[in-house]
């Protein structure tokens, strides 16, 4: 339609491109940090396990991302600037690929790991702001759609050619890789797209006194998702001794929810854009709490790869939706504070989510963290529900 393409600025598509570079490289040290790691030796930490080494590799990272984000949104809300927080983010993304190369240490790369999870959670709000700014209101889950497609798809190939580039070539050339990769996201926005502004202007008016409590339901909501949908990480052991199933079996469950969530992403934004966006976010919040109960008495491998595709679809009917409907209710004006509260929730959920999984099916039952997650979502689902349904009654 040619009317709808014109409310989408083509700088989307430019900023949306760029994105496909750094996720390619954040994809990579997803995969090449757990295996760096288990080859290189503890200053302090002499007796952990590879295993513990490689989590907490990961989560200090998610943690640093998810932390950072409410601050450095607000910042460039006060600072009134997007586009070099994004620049800013990459560059320091790069130098820390680099030193990973010419580390000795777990702990250094403990450090390093922290930094660049800080480095990233200043780009995220940011960019979500920029695309707010590029997109008008009866497009934007259109928008978010794209941007989190491309996003997704980025980061599972990234994964794959991370392993290529590590069995080929080794981990130095693996880091090298993923910094040029940043490197040419940041010359692409440098170049090719402007700095946004927001076109509301502060009034008393703009957002209502319930707006910011909606904001964090919404944020425990998608923490909640997250945490379900990363619990397998931590039991694929298990799952492959219940199933019988091979490695190249898991690796396709856990790739089944990335490519249906890429699939239906931008349909389901455009489904929202016309028809609302509470319809898919309740549905996609209670639908993934019984796919979450599921995963845990899944019978065979089969089943666990369908139960991950369901899960991708539900997945983005809440995502895409959900910060849709954050942005219309907070409008543009301080978007990147607000917003924040909500990608921070993701990364926090990304983080822990397979600490929950291990500690739970470690020490009490396999299915255990899967009923606490299902029965948590439901309750984040309700509170969602009844926080929307209070908000419209009252502007009613």
């Amino acid at each position: 339609m040619p009317g709808i393409s014109r409310l989408v600025d083509h700088q989307l598509y430019i900023l949306s491109l760029s994105k496909i570079f750094k996720d390619l490289a954040t994809g990579m040290m997803v995969f090449i940090i757990p295996l760096y790691v288990a080859n290189i030796d503890s200053l302090i930490l002499q007796d952990m396990p590879i295993v513990l080494k490689a989590g907490l590799a990961t989560t200090v990272f998610g943690l640093a991302n998810s932390i950072s984000q409410p601050y450095m949104g607000r910042l460039s809300e006060q600072l009134n600037k997007r586009k070099g927080f994004l620049l800013l983010g990459y560059a320091v993304f790069s130098i820390i690929c680099y030193l990973y190369s010419v580390s000795e240490s777990f702990e250094s790369i403990l450090v390093l790991r922290t930094v660049q999870g800080i480095a990233i959670g200043a780009t995220i709000p940011a960019i979500v702001t920029m695309i707010t700014h590029l997109s008008t209101s009866t497009v934007r889950g259109q928008a978010i759609g794209i941007y989190s497609t491309l996003r997704g798809a980025s980061f599972g190939i990234g994964t794959l050619v991370g392993g290529a580039v590590v069995t080929y070539y080794g981990f130095v050339a693996g880091f090298y890789v993923s910094a040029a990769l940043v490197m040419i996201s940041a010359f692409m926005i440098a170049v090719f797209v402007k700095e946004t502004r927001s076109h509301e202007v502060a009034t008393v008016e703009v957002s209502h006194v319930d707006d910011p409590f909606i904001i964090r339901v919404l944020a425990v909501a998608m923490f909640m998702m997250l945490v379900g949908i990363m619990l397998i990480l931590s039991l694929l052991p298990a799952y492959q001794t219940r199933l019988g199933a091979s490695e190249l079996l898991l690796g396709v469950a856990l790739s089944a929810y990335v490519i249906s969530r890429i699939i239906f992403q931008v349909p389901i934004g455009m489904f929202s854009d016309r028809f609302g966006r509470k319809l898919p976010i309740l549905c996609g919040i209670f639908f993934n709490a019984l796919i979450v109960f599921a995963l845990g008495y899944a019978p065979d491998i089969n089943s666990l790869i369908f139960l991950r595709l369901l899960q991708g679809i539900a997945m983005a009917a809440v995502e895409t939706p959900l910060l849709a409907l954050a942005v219309d209710i907070v409008g543009e004006y301080n978007i990147s504070s607000r917003i924040s509260t909500i990608t921070s929730a993701q990364a926090a959920g990304v983080a822990v989510g397979p600490l929950i999984g291990g500690i739970f099916g470690g020490y009490v039952s396999f299915e255990t963290p899967f009923q606490i997650s299902s029965l948590m979502i439901v309750l984040s689902g309700i509170m969602v529900w009844m926080v929307l349904r209070k908000k419209k009654e009252t502007r009613s």
